[in-house]
């Protein structure tokens, strides 16, 4: 086997599933934060390619996701998006004193990306670089959703489900061909039973938490205004925004402090870049921004 598994103690003693691909003496260490519905394994095969070019990665699943399961985090359920970011500061903390002196890297993917944004807000300083991908924009309509969100949960419990509050996030779990143009892809999402079929609202919550404080300035110091952006989206991704909604992401990474920003936006892919046919591509434009 080329990973090791671990089990890690969470920022509120929660237990985190992690897989580490180790190398003694690695050119940095890529920390992966996987999106909404998936889990650790489904980037293994990134993983060996970084870990083949001489960087160590550990994947982690979230909690509510993949074997990060307890009776506090049932499958699916995530319920604080604050404790979600503070438990990828526990496994920076973990990866630090594991390779220390060694550049820290932060990928995230999708909701993953909000989680890595989220990160900034407090710990920019420890990165070297950060990647996002499938860059979730920033949605005005948010507040409305949390305040409704909100009543509805306190009525119907954590776990109860509203199609029409899943509609509104973009239908998560009921399609797959927004995934990308690869229909082995999407096909193997659908029948996977590691994925989340579909949200409890409490789940659409956190996310939209996240996706409400990614204009919320105040929260963020920016003590590494010099940090590498990498921010790598399919021109066909609906999740991005579009052109507009990937316009803004940078324009609010500016806002807050960010300049070294790179905006890669591949033709003819979705939301899963790393997924698509094609994805060789990808691979080589996230490993030359790594190695610049």
């Amino acid at each position: 086997m080329d990973h090791e598994l671990h089990t890690l103690a969470g920022s509120e003693g929660n237990q985190l599933a992690l897989a580490e691909f180790y190398l003694s003496k690695p050119k940095g260490v890529v920390q992966i934060i996987h999106g909404a519905l998936e889990y650790k394994e489904r980037y293994f095969d990134f993983a060996r390619f970084l870990h083949q070019a001489g960087y160590a990665v550990v994947l982690s699943d979230n909690r509510g996701h993949g074997q990060s399961l307890s009776s506090e985090d049932a499958f699916g359920l995530m319920k604080d998006f604050d404790a979600m970011v503070a438990d990828q500061v526990v496994i920076s903390d973990w990866l630090q004193a594991r390779y220390p002196s060694v550049p820290l890297i932060l990928f995230g993917h999708s909701f993953g990306s909000i989680l890595a944004r989220g990160y900034l807000q407090g710990q920019d300083g420890r990165l070297s670089k950060l990647v996002l991908t499938g860059t979730a924009n920033y949605n005005p309509v948010v507040p409305v959703g949390l305040f409704v969100g909100k009543a509805y949960v306190k009525l119907k419990g954590e776990q109860a489900h509203s199609p029409f509050l899943n509609y509104l996030s973009g239908n998560l779990g009921v399609e797959q061909d927004w995934l990308s143009n690869n229909p082995e892809n999407n096909e193997r999402a659908k029948n996977d039973q590691r994925m989340v079929p579909r949200y409890p609202v409490r789940s659409l919550l956190t996310i939209w938490e996240g996706d409400h404080q990614l204009k919320a300035y105040d929260r963020y110091s920016c003590e590494n205004p010099d940090l590498p952006i990498l921010n790598l989206v399919g021109a066909e991704d609906k999740i991005t925004g579009g052109k507009k909604g990937v316009a803004d992401t940078l324009a609010t990474l500016e806002k807050i402090g960010y300049h070294n920003l790179t905006n890669v936006v591949m033709e003819h892919m979705k939301h899963e870049v790393l997924n698509e046919r094609d994805n060789h591509l990808v691979y080589d434009q996230i490993l030359r921004f790594l190695e610049r």
